[in-house]
């Protein structure tokens, strides 16, 4: 009798420990990424659970894609995929692989962009780590009703945006973004810089298109904050500001080098040599630099200045027009031998 019952005792802890064993291997046993580094798992929006398992077997998520897919049933993780960017790590079982799933925990990614010059270049370069298409977000940009409920027209929406690298989900909807993006501009401009553009007559927005011409101007940061304060000279004379880059902006033409007398008849809000005072909207996203010039712009009698003829970057500032154009002429000529003729 006994001895019946140590074996229907032995039995019964030998099926217990196979059960175990089961439940270790199911849940417990590394199955993700096995021997491999983190990766990054993009789940995109209407992905069934079914189509989520061939693109974790096709990336090779999986060591054994039937015991991930049972875990997912029993914790009823088939049954609702929450979309989004996920780290899975090497060594993961299925157990905390799809805790993290289920949870919907998200990785955040980073949304880096700087050196822009057009709206489209923009929506591409914001969406290019997260799920949303350029084409969306371009679409918000030039929605007029919308932006104008925070105050920006689509001429000028582009302020709004301050280069630097920001996190966010890869879910983000454009008006998520856009949001997320106003709120990194209220942070930006804070009571100080308030307070420096107002001593400059501008308005946050008016610095920012101004920076954007400072920039399009020179990549000299040493002499930025003089240019910024030969513009602000002109335009509280109310003296067009007669710039270049704003000019070739207005011609659209990327390659063009040179200034042709003929391109100053354009007709655009755009030809600060036809219209004074400042164009509508930034040429270009400006640096928090060159913002930041503007805002401590140097104070100076200078109403002019020409690019130097050694092409190094820099500039002549001058006091007289007569002078200036002496400087000009001199640039023309270095570009003539040069050989730039547009």
């Amino acid at each position: 009798m006994h001895k019946k019952i140590r074996i229907v005792a032995i039995g019964g802890i030998a099926l217990l420990l196979c059960k175990l064993l089961v439940i270790y291997a199911l849940f417990v046993r590394p199955n993700i990424l096995v021997n491999q580094p983190s990766q990054q798992l993009k789940i995109p929006h209407g992905v069934s659970f079914a189509e989520l398992k061939t693109i974790l077997c096709q990336q090779g998520y999986l060591a054994h894609p039937a015991s991930f897919g049972l875990v997912a049933r029993l914790l009823c993780y088939d049954r609702r995929i929450i979309p989004g960017a996920y780290q899975l790590k090497g060594n993961m079982s299925n157990w905390a692989a799809i805790r993290m799933l289920r949870r919907g925990a998200q990785k955040p990614v980073h949304v880096v962009f700087n050196n822009i010059q057009t709206k489209e270049a923009l929506a591409e370069r914001l969406t290019q780590n997260i799920e949303m298409g350029a084409a969306d977000f371009l679409g918000l940009l030039n929605d007029a009703p919308f932006v104008e409920q925070y105050g920006f027209s689509v001429e000028n929406v582009m302020t709004l945006f301050i280069p630097n690298t920001y996190q966010v989900y890869w879910t983000i909807t454009p008006k998520e973004l856009f949001a997320k993006m106003h709120q990194e501009y209220q942070r930006f401009w804070n009571r100080r810089r308030r307070s420096q553009a107002k001593s400059t007559q501008l308005t946050p927005m008016e610095v920012s298109i101004l920076a954007s011409i400072v920039q399009r101007e020179t990549n000299k940061i040493d002499e930025a904050a003089l240019m910024a304060g030969v513009y602000i000279n002109r335009l509280r004379k109310k003296i067009a500001l007669q710039s270049c880059p704003t000019l070739l902006y207005a011609l659209g033409d990327p390659s063009a080098r040179r200034v042709l007398h003929k391109y100053k008849a354009l007709e655009s809000p755009y030809n600060t040599y036809k219209y004074s005072g400042l164009p509508p909207g930034p040429i270009c996203l400006p640096s928090v630099a060159m913002i930041d010039a503007v805002l401590n712009y140097a104070a100076s009698d200078y109403f002019y200045f020409s690019a130097k003829e050694d092409f190094s970057g820099y500039h002549y500032f001058t006091r007289s027009l007569k002078e200036h154009l002496r400087n000009a002429k001199r640039y023309q000529k270095a570009l003539n031998q040069a050989r730039v003729y547009r």
